[in-house]
């Protein structure tokens, strides 16, 4: 029988007077809001203080707003269920529960809220479990059949890392958790890899010796280096290691392959709609739609490749690094890169040894630059490859040419390429005053003052220009971008109903919207360098466009800081995994322990070191 709690009728608390009022108190609080941020923003804190305390007066109206949500979402789905059988959408239960436990939170006095999170509770406990859904057993899961608490896009290293932390750690059954992969399987983007191209970053099993451990590993317990028995892995090999992992806890049937993700949108009970379309091994292809209570996106970005006329112009007669199978096999015996970071010096050095001459046009002499953030300054594995070949001796030794900005590539007159670039400005002198460095030499090195050059080559340029990445690519929809106006912003009559706005911003953690709200300004801010264009989060890695949409992988920003090496994205997994796991209704505390002492769960940024600005 369904509890009377949920049968009563909703009594009427609110007087007359104060519904009448109730528009004028929120336009009344949005304002003492606004105000509150320039009094802080002007280092008036007492004033701040006082004008935040006015439009926080409004929080038993918003509990209220809450309480009808849950209860307007709660009801039809439990007298459905009471006159025709079967269970209420998990999702659904789960929307209702958010909103009665947000009421009580946003108005602890509020007894109607209490009273609706204690009867779902012991309804929750009462009913019978879902059903695992038949692809549990063996069968690839698909269309309604699919209906999973976590969708995870891209089973490269930080979808299966993700996945890993959800089930292994955080003890999610892993028929609960969906991998969708556009290629042809586990870690199918290492596979695409030029056959020369190795991880920057050194792997060695010091599990057992140390707190940390191997840095090329997405799971605690794992090593690259120990089951591949390499310290600088190739592509191939990495996906061969991703793919063993996704054995420990039958991951493998978990991953939904050659499917790629058209869109995702939330429905009105709060999970969200996954339309996808496969393609099969003979090529035919078909849409479903999967259903699932949260998404992950894990995409990456060495697939979405920054190639555009945005890039450079005439970037279309160039030839991306990320689509190179071989440098050696390349045609000819010359090269022009454009773009000097890791990806450029490392087309540079494995054209040179492959007895191709190359030159490389960098806005920054990468080679030159020393931060403390090693995201910033080219990896000790490759600035020691760039001296072999740069050295005296070696032949043909790289050209390498900077401050340069490259302004077009047009075909030439006499068959080849014309590269057309403009020197720039001196960038201030490094600090290496105490470093033990030495310089690089080449036949062209850091060069000022000259006239601005074009260069001829027969071959089509090589585009070291880094990568738009799979979310601004395929999953703009789900994120804002710092730098980028919000709609009421850039449109004053797109502008929501303040309490709408408000309910959106208050509704995944009613005590944590201080702190969002100055991580959300902060990022507007910071939206320079490789903040830039950057996904906004919150500090659980949550979009603040679409709440339940999780990023992980190398695309995630804090202000300054940059997670684009595993060794940093993969200790927010357990943040993703905890905020998911609480959403669930699940008991975190023990697991999120266990993170902590595997250095899984970096929740402190400010132990970090971020220069991004000295490169950027």
């Amino acid at each position: 029988a369904v509890p009377s709690t949920f049968t009563t009728a909703t009594k009427a608390r609110m007087a007359k007077k104060r519904r009448g009022t109730g528009d004028q108190q929120l336009a009344s609080a949005e304002e003492h809001a606004v105000k509150s941020e320039s009094l802080f923003e002007a280092k008036q804190y007492a004033d701040a203080a006082l004008e935040a305390e006015k439009a926080l007066q409004c929080l038993p109206l918003m509990a209220r707003s809450s309480l009808t949500r849950g209860r307007a979402l709660l009801y039809p789905a439990l007298s459905k269920m009471v006159q025709e059988g079967g269970l209420p959408p998990a999702g659904l239960l789960e929307e209702a529960g958010r909103h009665f436990t947000l009421a009580v939170r946003l108005d602890p006095e509020c007894e109607e809220a209490k009273g609706e999170v204690d009867s779902l509770q012991k309804l929750l406990s009462d009913l019978p479990q879902d059903p695992a859904p038949a692809s549990a057993a063996g069968k690839e899961p698909s269309g309604a059949a699919a209906a999973v608490d976590v969708i995870i896009v891209g089973a490269g290293a930080a979808g299966v890392g993700c996945a890993l932390m959800l089930t292994k750690t955080f003890g999610l059954d892993a028929s609960r958790v969906l991998l969708i992969e556009r290629g042809e399987g586990v870690g199918d983007t290492f596979r695409r890899w030029p056959a020369e191209m190795r991880f920057i970053s050194p792997s060695f099993n010091n599990q057992g010796w140390t707190n940390s451990f191997d840095l090329n590993s997405v799971a605690h317990g794992s090593s690259p280096a120990y089951e591949l028995h390499a310290q600088h892995p190739s592509g191939s090999q990495y996906a061969d290691y991703l793919d063993d992992l996704c054995g420990i806890v039958q991951l493998k049937k978990r991953v939904k392959r050659r499917c790629e993700v058209l869109r995702v949108e939330k429905g009105p009970d709060g999970a969200f709609d996954v339309r996808v379309r496969s393609r099969k091994a003979d090529g035919a292809e078909r849409e479903d739609t999967l259903r699932s209570r949260y998404v992950v996106w894990a995409a990456g970005e060495f697939q979405y490749p920054r190639e555009g006329g945005d890039c450079v112009g005439g970037a279309e007669l160039c030839l991306h690094n990320s689509r190179v199978s071989s440098w050696a096999s390349l045609d000819g015996d010359e090269r022009v890169v454009i773009g000097g970071y890791e990806s450029g010096v490392d087309a540079a050095v494995n054209l040179a040894k492959a007895g191709k001459q190359a030159t490389v046009l960098a806005s920054t002499g990468t080679w030159d630059v020393q931060t403390t953030d090693p995201s910033t300054e080219l990896a000790p594995y490759t600035a020691e490859r760039l001296r072999e070949v740069t050295a005296t001796g070696f032949s043909p030794r790289p050209k390498l040419m900077a401050p340069l900005r490259v302004v077009s590539v047009e075909r030439a007159s006499e068959g080849g390429f014309n590269v057309a670039a403009e020197w720039q400005a001196a960038p201030p002198p490094p600090p290496m005053s105490r470093s033990m460095r030495k310089p690089f030499t080449s036949p062209v090195h850091s060069t000022l003052g000259r006239e601005d050059v074009v260069l001829h080559t027969a071959q089509p340029p090589v585009l070291c220009t880094g990568f738009e990445g799979s979310v601004a690519s395929a999953a703009r929809h789900l994120f804002k971008f710092a730098g980028e106006a919000a709609p009421d912003e850039a449109d004053p009559s797109s502008a929501s109903p303040p309490a709408k706005d408000l309910l959106e911003q208050l509704a995944r953690d009613a005590d944590d919207v201080a702190k969002q709200s100055a991580e959300k300004h902060a990022a507007r801010e910071r939206a320079t360098g490789c903040a830039a264009g950057a996904p906004l989060l919150t500090s659980e890695d949550e979009s603040t466009k679409v709440p339940g949409v999780f990023l992980v992988g190398p695309s995630v920003r804090h202000g300054k800081l940059s997670f684009c090496f595993i060794y940093k994205f993969r200790q927010r997994f357990g943040i993703v995994a905890n905020a998911i796991c609480r959403g669930l209704g699940r008991d975190t505390k023990s697991a999120v322990e266990a993170c902590r002492k595997m250095d899984m769960f970096l929740d402190d940024l400010s132990c970090c070191v971020g220069t991004c600005g000295e490169t950027c």
